[in-house]
């Protein structure tokens, strides 16, 4: 019975998936205040294109539940701690809508403070998730996505550190943060969706 209730699961993450990375990138085409150099993808959740930005997140909040539950009821392997940490993921998102950012030049407030903390916990799990969920499908998935999985993990990790460079050196951050943030948002976008094909295939 679970077993045959992951792969539906997983269709559904992917379905989610999908959308999610959709509305990510509509979310930069819509007309707005924003730019992908200044400006920080969360800023987005503030100002005329809330409304989308909120679907962005409660969709991803659905999607890391649904990739958790996939994991858990899936086939045996010693790396279903990670479900664990997906469904924190799925908590976080849940919560982001109600933290929103201090957009920059504004001044400073618990809530904003709360939404960076949030920010920096979901990009620290979603990077280390990755290595188990790497391990995970290499006995249960096509070589070649595997293959890709583990190229699109090193982007990400490429761009986690462009992103904390720009954020450690004020000067590099009104060049560098804006579009390393949103590579690295897209690698992790990319990952997970082919982790959903995997669990699919598998």
């Amino acid at each position: 019975m679970t077993i045959t209730l992951a792969p539906a699961l997983a269709g559904l993450a992917l379905a989610l998936g999908i959308a999610r990375l959709i509305m990510f990138i509509a979310l930069h085409l819509v007309p707005s205040d924003y730019n992908i150099v200044q400006h920080a993808v969360s800023d987005y959740a503030v100002g005329p294109t809330h409304r989308l930005a909120t679907a962005v997140t409660w969709t991803s909040a659905v999607f890391w539940a649904v990739l958790a539950g996939a994991i858990a009821l899936g086939p045996p392997t010693p790396e279903k701690g990670v479900a664990l940490w997906l469904t924190i993921l799925a908590v976080i998102f849940a919560a982001l809508p109600f933290l929103p950012t201090d957009v920059e030049g504004q001044p400073t407030t618990l809530i904003g403070r709360l939404h960076l903390v949030a920010a920096i916990a979901w990009f620290s799990i979603a990077y280390s998730c990755m290595g188990s969920i790497v391990r995970l499908l290499t006995p249960l998935a096509p070589r070649g996505l595997v293959s890709f999985l583990g190229v699109t993990r090193w982007v990400t990790a490429a761009a986690l550190i462009a992103l904390v460079t720009a954020l450690v050196i004020r000067r590099l951050r009104p060049y560098a943060f804006g579009i390393s943030e949103r590579i690295f948002l897209l690698a992790v976008y990319v990952f997970y969706l082919g982790a959903a094909v995997g669990l699919l295939l598998a």
